[in-house]
């Protein structure tokens, strides 16, 4: 079993926040990290900046206009994700990226150098299953004991599903919403049906992200979800208060708490 895999469990849920690398810089990005874990988090999702982000709302958008304002190199974002996997080194931790950083950076030295760094999985909203450079990539990371963690979304027909299965570890991030990554104030009605289905297609857990902001959503979809996950709630505080980092570092732990005291098998 996985790293990611062993965290989850049937008489519980699991929170999952994001952050986004260089936002403001990457030293305070160990902060926030480390605010997050205690305030909770069971598996830390970790964004490295890209210029178009395409699955990503005007929250997560900003975040990563300001972190490509600092000086990016890849050696930068290994650096600083060794630097949290030391601080927690039994919390997985989760690449959530794009395809063209890896493909330039080169699949097997960024697997072996993810890997030593202390990332568990990774998530590439723009790569399709069905490619030749998904089954390159799933192979690197396989070999190094890293998953390789899939979108499903409302519109992912059933075949499609069938066909990620065979490309598809650690857990499945289920897309709550049509669109990008934002706040919402409502749930789609049918959503626990069709996290149900991707289960029953999946032997996989099922995480929900995409919307979910508040502790009254994250418990509410936490009844039937094996995780919940939240990016850009968590990205606002730090646009909000990332000036003033012992107040940011406050506000982050205390929404981690909220959020993880809100959930199934959980509660404190």
């Amino acid at each position: 079993m996985s790293a990611i895999k062993s965290v989850f469990s049937d008489s519980k849920s699991a929170f999952i926040p994001y952050i986004s690398l260089g936002d403001p810089n990457y030293d305070l990005c160990v902060d926030w990290a480390d605010a997050l874990i205690r305030g909770g988090a069971d598996i830390l999702e970790l964004g490295i900046p890209f210029s178009d982000p395409v699955a990503d709302g005007p929250v997560i958008q900003k975040a990563f206009k300001r972190a490509l304002a600092n000086p990016f190199s890849m050696d930068t974002i290994l650096g600083t994700t060794e630097k949290i996997h030391s601080l927690h080194p039994h919390i997985p931790l989760v690449y959530l990226t794009y395809f063209n950083p890896i493909f330039h950076y080169g699949f097997e030295k960024f697997a072996e150098k993810a890997k030593i760094a202390g990332i568990q999985g990774m998530i590439i909203p723009d790569l399709p299953y069905d490619t030749p450079e998904t089954d390159e990539l799933f192979k690197s990371l396989k070999r190094r004991g890293v998953d390789l963690i899939h979108l499903v979304t409302p519109a992912t027909p059933l075949n499609r599903m069938k066909g990620i299965r065979d490309f598809a570890s650690g857990f499945i991030y289920y897309v709550t919403s049509y669109g990008v990554t934002g706040e919402r104030k409502s749930i789609s009605a049918d959503l626990e049906d069709r996290i149900k289905t991707t289960k029953e297609v999946f032997s996989l857990p099922v995480s929900a992200g995409f919307g979910i902001s508040a502790p009254d959503q994250a418990k509410e979809i936490s009844q039937y979800a094996d995780g919940i996950i939240i990016g850009s709630a968590v990205q606002r505080i730090i646009e909000e208060n990332g000036s003033n980092p012992s107040l940011c570092r406050k506000k982050l732990e205390e929404y981690a708490q909220s959020i993880s005291g809100s959930l199934r098998g959980k509660n404190r």
